[in-house]
């Protein structure tokens, strides 16, 4: 007979309801032929503003790179009843297990998602947060052991698919790792760290991506205190920050395989810390309120921190020079370890080698000098 079931007609009235929910969140990617163990994925895009013609501003949507996908299972009222459901704190449902095993090692997330026609409900899990929390490291080995081709997976009961859970989904990333390779480990990109400078960035951009570097290696801010252009916070990193400098760097390559590029030593900051953040382009001198406030954090009183100066500029500049003169003139200049001069080449290199701070931040960034590796 020509026609389709009550599942057929349950999953087209789902999918319409789906669509609705995401309409305002993004775009719908649907394969022709389902062969992937997925129905459809869902590329992301922002609302914002965007200055017209006349120089005025309108709503408008911004595309992101992300995408997430969605595998779809039907559960209709005569299987599950609001009185049933209520009383239920998880909805389990067989899956394949080479579907599963696909969405967990998938580059992109995939969520397993429940439609409750009862109560008109998706439930939605990330596969990979499922598959890490139920069975570990020993999820290969120990799915090895079940017997047939399916297992239930189980989706609280309170982990509705909202408008909510769409937009915190934007923290998922997609990141190209066929590129060439930093130390072993993709990046996302193809800009050489060592190699490469920023143009010089705008207060605000500088200081977001300050603030995106030191919260990657969990930057305890403590206390902060301000004079003119010079800020001072005091905190702690609980993870090393290391760096390379490019300045110090050596640009080229050798035509001689048998020699080495000279590279920079390598430097780190850990523990209680002492940051400058030196908000100017460029400083040929300090106000007498900026001294006041360096000379207040660089006494014997505050030894027991590392110190570190963030330029906006270059290192090698006159503006580097100024910080290495003034602080030599402090109880500072004997203090061990020396303090650190973080100029625009070192922020360069902290950027392009932390890799989630780099694709947040890639649309603002502008360069001076860009090579790519090899």
């Amino acid at each position: 007979m020509v026609g389709m079931g009550p599942a057929d007609e349950l999953e087209a009235r789902y999918m319409a309801k789906f669509a609705a929910l995401v309409a305002g969140r993004g775009v719908a990617i649907d394969y022709a032929k389902d062969r992937f163990g997925v129905d459809t994925g869902l590329q992301f895009y922002v609302e914002g503003t965007k200055v017209d013609r006349s120089g005025g501003e309108r709503r408008y949507f911004h595309a992101t790179p992300v995408r997430v996908w969605f595998q779809f299972k039907g559960i209709q009222a005569g299987t599950l009843s609001v009185e049933e459901y209520a009383r239920k704190d998880a909805v389990s449902v067989q899956v394949d297990i080479e579907h599963l095993k696909f969405w967990y090692a998938s580059p992109e997330p995939v969520y397993v998602t429940f439609y409750v026609e009862s109560v008109g409900e998706f439930l939605a899990i990330d596969a990979r947060d499922y598959v890490d929390q139920r069975w570990g490291q020993d999820f290969y080995s120990q799915i090895e052991t079940y017997s047939g081709d399916k297992v239930a997976v189980a989706i609280p009961t309170d982990s509705v698919l909202t408008v909510d859970r769409l937009d915190a989904m934007l923290s998922h990333r997609s990141m190209r790792i066929d590129g060439p390779a930093f130390r072993g480990r993709p990046l996302g990109h193809r800009i050489d760290p060592l190699r490469s400078q920023l143009s010089t960035p705008s207060d605000e951009l500088w200081t977001a991506l300050v603030a995106d570097i030191l919260a990657a290696h969990e930057f305890e801010l403590l206390s902060s205190d301000r004079a003119g252009d010079v800020e001072v916070q005091r905190g702690r990193l609980r993870q090393t920050l290391l760096w390379q400098s490019p300045a110090l760097t050596e640009i080229g390559f050798s035509g001689d395989p048998s020699e080495i590029r000279v590279e920079a030593a390598p430097e780190s900051l850990f523990g209680e810390v002492l940051l400058f953040f030196d908000h100017t382009e460029d400083r040929d001198n300090f106000t007498d309120e900026e001294l006041r406030l360096v000379a207040k954090y660089t006494d014997e009183t505050n030894f027991g921190f590392s110190y570190a100066v963030l330029l906006r500029g270059p290192d090698l500049s006159l503006q580097g020079g100024r910080w290495r003169r003034t602080l030599n003139e402090t109880p500072l200049s004997g203090h061990e370890p020396p303090c650190s001069i973080l100029g625009l080449d070192v922020l360069s290199y902290l950027v392009l080698t932390c890799t989630l701070v780099y694709l947040d931040r890639a649309p603002q960034l502008r360069w001076q000098l860009i090579n790519y590796s090899h």
